[in-house]
């Protein structure tokens, strides 16, 4: 897939507040349709950590029927965001929207079901997760990187759990998952004209729900020096950590600072020349892994992550390596990058646009910014704005968030046998 084929979207409202966004990419003869519902962990009550998970473990699924059709289903639950999608062969469409409006409509659960996802949630919560991805953030890091927010869980508060009701379940369905609190996203080999009057008869008649009111969670300040945690996981080499705090692009005015940090990103991990781990003392034996997480799509503050997994035969350690990368990151605030540098910079950043041009990642895109009141048209205009980042943005940007105030750190080594 290419970034550059054109893709005509059109975007309107049901009359019962669904908003549709409708991507028309003819490249496969294949659609994805995503459904995402303004209701996530940041928006539970006190007392109900881990409703989200239990709502969404509980709404229809036809696992049968999506195996027929050769439907492949992604279901994730997110701080702002509850969603599900469905990736099918085009002639599939009309069966995949009668899978995603069975979604929306009022609910079934007995208390057995309940039970049983209650039992399931609470040993996901209670467990020790193998430690195998860089990307992925402990409760306790995040509590960390976000310290005016609320106690974190993995999927939610074992007290709290026993004491949800089949009510609580039916009543978080109903207020979140209403479609003038949820969004449908349709990218793909579609037809205006076949769509639009599935769409019509199959959701129309879904009824909002008015006084939906989401708990929501304060902004951050941040001040004093840098805070740090060691941690023994089940993960077989030592990892550093580093979180900055950021803006997401839903804080007003941030959106060319996201850009920038894109392309730094790219020329920290991204391809023959990453600066992680070729600039390192030790070369490419310094890392065996290292990734870069973006700020997107949070509504309050968001991070912008470094993740390093060291090299089975480097020879420094987690404090070493945490050092020699502050001083990489230091040296983006205090010298500007020469025009090669910042050229390469934004080439790998396109080609991560590129590798993420899927229909799945096109309808999480479109509806994420639907969900955060963001136009549509980022999805099309953010190649262009990676292009336009300049040399003092890179430099602007490295102050203003690689500082010591903003910036969270994490050892995760082996734990002791």
């Amino acid at each position: 897939m290419t970034i550059t084929a054109e893709k005509p979207t059109h975007a309107y409202t049901l009359a019962n507040g669904l908003q549709v966004i409708l991507r028309q990419d003819h490249r496969t003869p294949g659609i994805c349709a995503s459904l995402f519902h303004k209701a996530g962990t940041d928006h539970e009550r006190a007392n109900q950590r881990g409703l989200a998970y239990l709502a969404g473990g509980a709404t229809f699924k036809d696992k049968d029927l999506e195996r027929k059709i050769g439907a492949t289903a992604n279901g994730w639950i997110d701080y702002h965001l509850s969603a599900y999608s469905l990736e099918a062969p085009s002639a599939e469409l009309a069966t995949v929207l009668q899978l995603l409006a069975a979604r929306m409509e009022p609910q079934t659960l007995s208390r057995e079901r309940l039970d049983k996802g209650i039992k399931h949630t609470r040993k996901l919560e209670e467990s020790e997760p193998y430690f195998s991805s860089d990307y992925w953030i402990t409760s306790t890091f995040e509590e960390l990187i976000f310290p005016q927010a609320r106690t974190v869980y993995k999927f939610g508060n074992v007290d709290d759990l026993a004491r949800i009701t089949v009510a609580d379940v039916l009543s978080w369905h109903e207020e979140g998952y209403a479609p003038n609190n949820s969004i449908l996203v349709i990218a793909g080999d579609i037809a205006l004209d076949d769509v639009q009057p599935l769409i019509q008869h199959l959701f129309a008649d879904l009824a909002p729900f008015e006084g939906f009111a989401p708990a929501e969670q304060p902004a951050h300040s941040f001040t004093g020096d840098e805070r740090r945690l060691v941690q023994h996981l089940d993960t077989p080499l030592p990892r550093l950590q580093m979180a900055f705090n950021t803006p997401s692009l839903a804080t007003p005015g941030a959106i060319g600072d996201i850009r920038a940090l894109q392309v730094i990103s790219a020329l920290l991990t991204r391809g023959p020349q990453a600066w992680l781990p070729l600039r390192l003392s030790e070369d490419k034996h310094t890392l065996s892994s290292v990734i870069s997480r973006l700020p997107a799509y949070r509504r309050n503050d968001d991070l912008f992550l470094l993740a390093a997994t060291l090299g089975v035969d480097t020879s420094l350690s987690v404090q070493q390596v945490e050092l020699e990368i502050k001083q990489l990151l230091e040296s983006l605030k205090t010298h500007a990058l020469d025009a090669e540098t910042l050229k390469y910079g934004q080439q790998q950043a396109l080609e991560s646009l590129e590798e993420q041009d899927t229909l799945e990642i096109q309808a999480s895109i479109l509806g994420n910014l639907a969900a955060i009141d963001l136009p549509w048209t980022l999805i099309d205009s953010e190649a262009g704005q990676i292009h336009n980042v300049t040399a003092d943005d890179i430099q602007r940007v490295a102050n203003t968030y690689f500082s010591p105030e903003r910036l969270s750190v994490a050892h995760s080594l082996p734990r002791e046998a």
